[in-house]
């Protein structure tokens, strides 16, 4: 993807289930970096932007000249309007991309949370130089990405790339029930109820503590993220494969995925190079995608 500049000050928002990190781009760069807890309601919500903007506007910059947003589920950057499942309810059903707009006075883009990692990765980070670049991100879901010569392929319903769906065995079971590490670990802790409540961390430091069950756990982890990855593989074809969310910065999952990988390419014939790395960017990677999100609908913020 061609390095382009955003020289405009945007503030930006990565919405979740349970914070909303926000960040001020100026100067090519991410800055003043904070998070608050996920308000329970879409009033309190747009309440905390406005008082960040003026905080920032007061303290920081002259003038914010847009928002740039991502956010969970299915969305449909035109209309505005976010469809599926998202960890944040009350952001389905209307035109979310207009009322920030009106309630703010400022531009707003938005766009699904994996599509701005992938954003940022084509723009800044690993995937800089593919022409064909997929992305897995690994959390309490799967969500996921693909980007073609810089541009994000969405779908007829903007659902590309929601690889948790995805039915991986004949329970039918997904994506996001057996390659999430948060889901692994309430499995685990069914099992083991001397361990109650362990994160999916705290699982990964039992296995590599020695614990049989743990091991158990984390090598079907492994197994079944290495499936969805020899799937998409096979199915895209892409220059590189990366693994986002917090378990990528894990010492040795890409190299467990990339041997498993490789093992069942032999396996079953498929003569492909695999190329699978981390994500350049860790939590800052959905606010800079956000940020190349709105330079593509605002043109004139990129100079060649």
């Amino acid at each position: 993807m061609e390095n382009k500049k955003v020289d405009e000050c945007i503030l930006a928002f990565d919405i979740g289930g349970t914070s909303v990190k926000y960040g001020l781009w100026a100067e090519q760069k991410m800055v003043n970096k904070e998070s608050f807890v996920t308000p329970k309601t879409w009033n309190a919500l747009v309440d905390q932007f406005k008082q960040i903007r003026i905080q920032f506007e007061q303290q920081s910059v002259k003038s914010i000249n847009g928002i740039a947003v991502s956010l969970p589920g299915s969305v449909n950057t035109v209309t505005g309007l976010i469809a599926g499942t998202s960890a944040v309810h009350y952001l389905n059903g209307f035109n979310i991309k207009q009322e920030l707009s009106e309630q703010l006075d400022l531009p707003v883009s938005i766009q699904n949370d994996a599509n701005c990692a992938a954003l940022a990765e084509t723009w800044l980070g690993n995937a800089n130089e593919a022409n064909l670049a997929a992305l897995l991100v690994v959390g309490s879901g799967i969500g996921g990405a693909i980007v073609a010569n810089g541009k994000l392929l969405t779908g007829h319903e903007y659902f590309t790339g929601e690889f948790g769906y995805a039915v991986m065995n004949s329970a039918g079971d997904t994506l996001s029930e057996l390659g999430s590490p948060v889901k692994m670990a309430r499995r685990f802790n069914k099992l083991n109820p001397a361990e109650k409540n362990l994160s999916g961390e705290e699982v990964f430091n039992l296995a590599d503590a020695g614990n049989a069950l743990a091991q158990r756990y984390v090598n079907e982890f492994y197994q079944w993220l290495s499936i969805a990855a020899y799937n998409l593989l096979v199915s895209v074809n892409p220059d590189c494969l990366l693994i986002g969310g917090g378990i990528s910065a894990r010492a040795g999952l890409i190299s467990q995925v990339s041997q498993r990988v490789s093992l069942l390419m032999k396996e079953h014939d498929a003569n492909m190079e695999v190329n699978i790395q981390a994500c350049y960017f860790q939590n800052d990677a959905n606010l800079i995608g956000a940020i190349y999100q709105f330079a593509i609908e605002h043109d004139d913020t990129f100079e060649g």
